[in-house]
């Protein structure tokens, strides 16, 4: 499987020309491929890799370093917008492992930026990039309002001459279900002498295992598991407990003990044995935990037949389900989905 590679680099040494077609097939389904050069890069493996196989790994991180460098520049330029009218940008995700340079920024390619500011600056943040060459391409009213009123964000913007996609949060999730305590979160922002703003290690983790395990999308779960396994990876013995007792603060534990729990299963994770136990508050029971097994281990993969497992389709559809309930209350839910029903149908008459 392409989850053990990456975990142990150090099976390519005996991998036949047939696997390596099969690795850079799953690698490029999962948009793992520049990762998976540069863990070979870092064990000094390259060398063990065929010259086709070879040529798709340079080709992947040549695009992954291209994109980095661009990540960077955009990041600068944005915040010197931003901080023009006194706010500071805190990036998320795949853009804040690019610039504070952490491991899980190493290959790591991404769709857009996501920014986070606070909510009573989301106005004038919005207008004024407006006013510099960002647009958004959410012209329909229904979709303004779904943004505006359900989400943790605003419609995406697009540069109109760079093509660049910023995502504007005022959350980490939507607020409908339940309250995520924001200001906590942003209080241990470190901010650098540009005004660019990363959450810490263990909010990172975080975050990003409320976004994989709350929000229900599974393309790219693999590469969501590969950053926090190597994110975790910096941890120390010590911090174990500081990054459960962030969680606990955040009253995010249940998608932390589903990051952990399935970086272990599928990355071989070192994630101590003895961190949760049967007192937490937040932790699955028994029945859930026997579910979410079946559910998730047959999503967090290269989504490509060469790695589907049987119950593949039925596991996805039943965790997208998950996640829009998850995010939306049904008095909510329920008519959101009949008015999407209802314009998908007449887009089709027409």
């Amino acid at each position: 499987m392409f989850e053990t590679l990456l975990s142990n680099p150090f099976l390519a040494k005996d991998y036949s020309d047939e696997q390596w077609d099969q690795a850079v097939r799953l690698g490029r389904s999962a948009n793992l491929l520049a990762r998976l050069y540069q863990l070979l890069a870092d064990s000094d493996l390259l060398k063990v890799v065929p010259q086709k196989a070879h040529h798709h790994l340079v080709s992947a991180s040549l695009q992954a370093q291209k994109q980095r460098m661009q990540v960077q520049w955009e990041v600068k330029l944005l915040a010197k917008e931003l901080l023009s009218i006194g706010v500071r940008p805190i990036l998320l995700k795949g853009g804040a492992y690019i610039y504070a340079n952490k491991s899980a920024g190493q290959g790591r390619t991404l769709a857009d930026i996501d920014v986070l500011v606070r909510k009573c600056d989301l106005s004038k943040v919005e207008r004024h990039l407006k006013t510099v060459g960002w647009y958004s391409d959410k012209v329909d009213d229904y979709d303004q309002y779904y943004y505006r009123e359900w989400t943790h964000e605003i419609p995406p913007l697009i540069h109109y001459k760079r093509q660049t996609v910023l995502d504007i949060h005022h959350n980490i999730f939507p607020v409908l279900r339940f309250r995520i305590d924001i200001e906590r979160l942003m209080d241990k922002v470190y901010f650098d002498a540009d005004g660019v703003g990363t959450l810490q290690l263990y909010d990172m983790i975080i975050h990003s295992a409320t976004h994989l395990f709350f929000e229900g999308e599974f393309e790219s779960g693999l590469r969501d598991l590969s950053d926090m396994d190597l994110l975790v990876r910096e941890l120390k013995v010590e911090d174990w407990l500081k990054l459960k007792h962030r969680a606990q603060e955040l009253r995010l534990v249940r998608p932390l003990f589903y990051a952990l729990r399935y970086c272990r299963h599928c990355l071989s994770s070192p994630v101590p044995d003895d961190i949760w136990t049967a007192r937490d508050t937040g932790t699955p029971n028994a029945l859930q935990l026997y579910v979410a097994d079946l559910l998730f281990t047959r999503v967090l993969i290269p989504h490509h037949a060469l790695a589907k497992k049987p119950g593949y389709r039925l596991a996805k559809f039943l965790l997208y389900w998950r996640g829009h309930v998850l995010k939306m209350p049904l008095s909510v839910l329920v008519p959101h989905l009949l008015r999407k029903l209802t314009r998908s149908i007449a887009v089709t008459k027409d």
